[in-house]
């Protein structure tokens, strides 16, 4: 069996994982996994891009409030000025680094208004394909450590954890279809959301929640695992993942309306389409309960439309759509996940040696509800701060030899566990379809109380083979659980039989831990 030895592993290669790995390469080596090839993730996916205060116009404060705001009351305040003043330092770091930023004709960073936010502070590049732009420069720095060893198409399928501490990792090289033992000073995950669980969702297709499921196997504490963002627009085509029509759209003028033509988000909430998310993904979601389909109109954008959003354009006319002039059909779709494993602001899990960063930590950023555009900013700012932190862990990498060969060998029983076979397949739909009806946008006691008995009963069904379908049933049962405790409508959770709570953002509302 190969042994891998590091000083550390990076777990996902997203903009958290690749922040994270090229901090912590100037401390040691650092072993990077994912599961598909670099960059990989969510990432890549991202439309709308990074908000940051870089306007005279802007303040520090302003971003704060509207993060406070749209986080309905559970975020952690520190950690939203955390990620507001580190941010700026962060995407300058960025842009030395060659990202290609759009920008005015006065040279500066174009900034756009999104979602919820009250002033434009939000950089793009390339029109609307911001995280590639973002996933590209950041590859191309990694590319250039040569303390990073890169380890494409590789699934992290168990955690090491000897005398209380996290000592390295079983994965499986699923090129050659062998298990490889990493050992390591400290591992990191990085590995993104969840949104395959659901049946509608814009994450890749390799969001299956693994780093959640990992962490909580190893006895990691998870919190506010009930808080998933769907975002309200993603276009209503039968695909997997679903092409996401970005905030964007609507904050440069476009608007939603029902197959009757009646514009309704006006009626529901002063900002109207620029309202929370999950305010405007509820709207969408009523309408279509009601038997009507909702489209986006971007006639007030015009003829610019093709020029500022290139990849959502193409994406259309590739399905028959010629906005503007054409409605474009949009649906909700599983977005984000805002709890996760439970850090510190240096990304330290309660397990020593174990970190996480990005969409898979929790830090309280988010609270109940993310801002638009604060996902890429919070990979960079808590995937930096992680890739530091590592360092404080002195101890030596490799395994304690009382134990090595009882890791090995089970390592060697370990085999391919994305494949799926066709009832294993059919056991993943029947999965999908139960979040989405019943631990999705709109929630009760009742229907989170069967879906629970529901993924009982699969996991049973489960062999030794099924690791990543293990996965996404354990984190099932995490988000549902955390349903079912918060007897609250709070942010994107939202249960028919308990009313919205206040959204006293000035305060920590209290915590659902797993």
């Amino acid at each position: 069996m190969q042994i891998i030895e590091v000083d550390y592993i990076v777990v996902g290669a997203g903009v958290a994982g690749l922040s994270c790995a090229l901090e912590a390469s100037k401390t040691g080596t650092v072993a990077l996994l994912t599961k598909d090839k670099l960059p990989s993730g969510n990432t890549p996916l991202a439309q709308g891009g990074i908000a940051v205060v870089l306007s005279e116009k802007d303040q520090f404060d302003f971003h704060i409030e509207d993060t406070l705001i749209a986080g309905a009351g559970a975020c952690n305040r520190v950690a939203v000025e955390t990620l507001v003043k580190e941010g700026q330092a962060r995407v300058l770091d960025l842009l030395d680094m060659g990202f290609p930023c759009d920008r005015d004709l006065d040279g500066k960073p174009l900034l756009s208004r999104e979602g919820a936010h009250s002033m434009p502070r939000v950089i793009s590049a390339w029109g609307d394909e911001s995280g590639r732009a973002l996933a590209e420069t950041l590859a191309i720095q990694v590319h250039k450590q040569k303390n990073i060893f890169i380890n494409e198409h590789t699934f992290a399928i168990d955690l090491i954890v000897q005398n209380d501490r996290c000592v390295g990792l079983i994965a499986f090289d699923l090129k050659s279809n062998k298990p490889i033992l990493y050992a390591a000073r400290a591992v990191v995950l990085a590995t993104g959301g969840c949104g395959q669980l659901f049946a509608h969702t814009t994450n890749n297709i390799h969001c299956t929640g693994d780093g959640f499921a990992l962490a909580y196997r190893a006895g990691a504490k998870l919190e506010n695992m009930e808080f998933v963002q769907f975002h309200p627009t993603a276009l209503d085509v039968d695909e997997n993942p679903m092409f996401l029509v970005s905030e964007a759209v609507r904050g440069e003028g476009a608007v939603l309306i029902n197959n009757k033509g009646e514009r309704f988000m006006a009626s529901l909430h002063p900002l109207a389409e620029l309202a929370p998310r999950d305010i405007v993904a509820r709207g969408i979601f009523s309408e279509i309960n009601a038997g009507n389909r909702v489209y986006l109109d971007a006639s007030p954008i015009g003829s610019e439309f093709a020029h500022r959003f290139p990849s959502i354009s193409k994406a259309c006319r590739d399905r028959g759509l010629h906005p503007p002039g054409d409605l474009i059909p949009v649906v909700p779709a599983a977005h984000f996940i805002m709890g996760g494993v439970k850090t510190d602001l240096d990304g330290r899990t309660t397990v020593k040696g174990l970190y996480a960063c990005g969409e898979v930590a929790s830090t309280g950023v988010h609270g109940a509800n993310r801002l638009a555009s604060n996902s890429l900013l919070e990979g960079l700012v808590f995937g930096c701060r992680a890739g530091r932190a590592v360092v404080s862990d002195k101890v030596l990498a490799g395994l304690g030899s009382g134990s090595s060969l009882a890791v090995i060998e089970k390592a060697s029983n370990y085999v391919n566990g994305i494949e799926l076979t066709a009832d294993k397949k059919l056991l993943l739909e029947k999965l999908r379809k139960i979040m989405w009806e019943q631990v999705g946008l709109v929630r009760t006691g009742k229907g989170l109380s069967e879906a629970l008995a529901c993924f009982v009963g699969m996991e049973k069904s489960l062999g030794r083979k099924d690791l990543m379908l293990k996965n996404l049933i354990t984190v099932a049962g995490l988000i549902a659980r955390g349903a079912l405790a918060r007897k609250e409508s709070r942010g994107s959770h939202f249960r028919t039989d308990f009313p919205p709570a206040l959204n006293d953002y000035g305060h920590l509302q209290h915590v659902c831990s797993l």
